[in-house]
């Protein structure tokens, strides 16, 4: 008889204690039963073909001895069968990672572009980079809008209005868009919306091409008074005639305008979607720009000047008409120094020593060309300027420095640039 307690036994070391394994195992052991219950029968039969003859066993050779050999092979099947069903049901689970759709990014780069334009928008000032980008793709201007602070112009024949995304209205006068100028469509970034003064912190521009004007505007039209004596306009100041709808026209002025008489100057408006013919009433005064008061001043009495102040010489040196360049910060004490040279029978030229900003050697070289002899006062003046009398003294008859504005030092110092002595004397 055939040993099935090694499949018996391999089927209990791989089932698990679980309600399932526990059925699936038991009804694998009654099968192993019933396959050896077969083994024993054959085993029978085998005793019974001992007694056949050796042709017939040959022929029968085939048949019930192959038998358990094929009952061997279906029992380890079924043990592989129930190790596998026996085994947890663990599967693998992999990380689900969703790829990127079109809609996805789509969503993201509109998120990208909300967080720029916010960011673009709550810069100080304008912003030219926006003001770029917009200009450079016009759908970026329409995203502006998608933001509640900011709203839509749409211009009026007096003023303007202006329209955020929930349909909010604000109304601006003349003053204000005399102030930012904005055209029809133009986006405004608006502050202090919910109050009666919002306040425009930023004005965008739409993109030139796409500009839809709703309105026509004759500017400082000049007010005359027609044959019936009534105030009319019917050109501007440079003389360019009023023309709506490509028609001549002849404006009066309504009654109850105030403050305007002959010669004022004024700005008409109206729509320039035509309603059929034009009326006077169509066109709207939109501004009267005040008039300039000349101011009637009386000029000041001229100062006279006293007399020049007189200079003794404390050093006798003759400079022989020769020019001398005398840097000082602020031009400070200009008769003083002016007297010391003229006391030696020379002419002064005076530089502010603070007064340069880029390449101060080109500067001072050009402020000095005409000068033969040149003094600097040493603590009226900046390094830059030090540094670069320093880099142009060559070009000089003679250069010197003055430690301090007293008017010995400045005569000191320009004896020492004539007669080629050191330029600094200290103590």
């Amino acid at each position: 008889m055939h040993d099935y307690r090694k499949e018996v036994q391999q089927l209990l070391d791989v089932m698990g204690n679980s309600e399932q394994e526990l059925t699936l195992g038991a009804k694998a052991i009654q099968l192993i039963l019933q396959m050896a219950a077969k083994g024993s029968s054959a085993e029978v039969i085998e005793e019974k073909r001992a007694s056949v003859t050796p042709e017939a066993k040959e022929d029968e050779e085939e048949g019930p001895q192959a038998q358990p050999e094929e009952e061997l092979e279906t029992s380890s099947k079924l043990v592989e069968k129930v190790e596998a069903e026996s085994k947890p049901a663990v599967q693998e689970v992999e990380p689900v990672v969703d790829e990127p759709t079109e809609e996805s990014k789509e969503k993201a780069k509109i998120d990208r572009t909300s967080q720029t334009l916010q960011a673009l928008l709550s810069e100080k000032g304008d912003s030219q980079a926006l003001d770029n980008w917009v200009q450079k793709d016009p759908k970026i201007f329409e995203r502006l809008f998608d933001m509640v602070m900011v709203y839509k112009v749409s211009t009026r024949r007096i003023g303007f209005k202006a329209y955020n995304k929930n349909n909010k209205e604000l109304r601006f006068r003349e003053t204000i868009r005399n102030q930012f100028n904005p055209k029809n469509g133009d986006a405004i970034l608006v502050s202090n919306a919910h109050t009666d003064s919002p306040r425009i912190t930023k004005l965008i521009r739409r993109p030139a091409e796409s500009y839809y004007p709703n309105t026509v505007t004759f500017d400082r039209g000049v007010v005359e008074v027609n044959t019936d004596k009534e105030l009319i306009v019917k050109r501007n100041v440079s003389g360019k005639k009023l023309r709506v709808d490509g028609e001549l026209f002849e404006y009066k002025i309504p009654a109850q305008a105030y403050n305007i008489h002959e010669g004022s100057i004024v700005r008409l408006r109206w729509y320039a979607q035509p309603r059929g013919e034009r009326q006077n009433e169509d066109i709207s005064l939109a501004w009267v720009y005040q008039e300039r008061q000349e101011k009637v001043t009386t000029p000041a009495p001229k100062k006279e000047k006293g007399p020049k102040p007189q200079y003794q010489p404390t050093i006798e040196f003759d400079l022989a008409g020769k020019t001398v360049g005398i840097v000082v910060g602020r031009e400070l004490y200009r008769d003083k120094y002016e007297a010391i040279i003229e006391a030696h029978n020379g002419k002064m030229l005076m530089v502010d020593a603070f007064y340069h900003r880029r390449a101060p050697e080109n500067y001072f070289a050009r402020r000095l060309s005409e000068a033969d002899y040149v003094i600097m006062v040493q603590n009226q003046n900046k390094h830059n300027t030090s540094y670069a009398l320093a880099k142009i003294k060559d070009q000089f008859q003679g250069f010197a420095v003055a430690k301090n504005l007293t008017g010995i030092q400045v005569e000191q110092a320009i004896y020492r640039a004539v007669k080629g002595l050191p330029a600094f004397v200290a103590g």
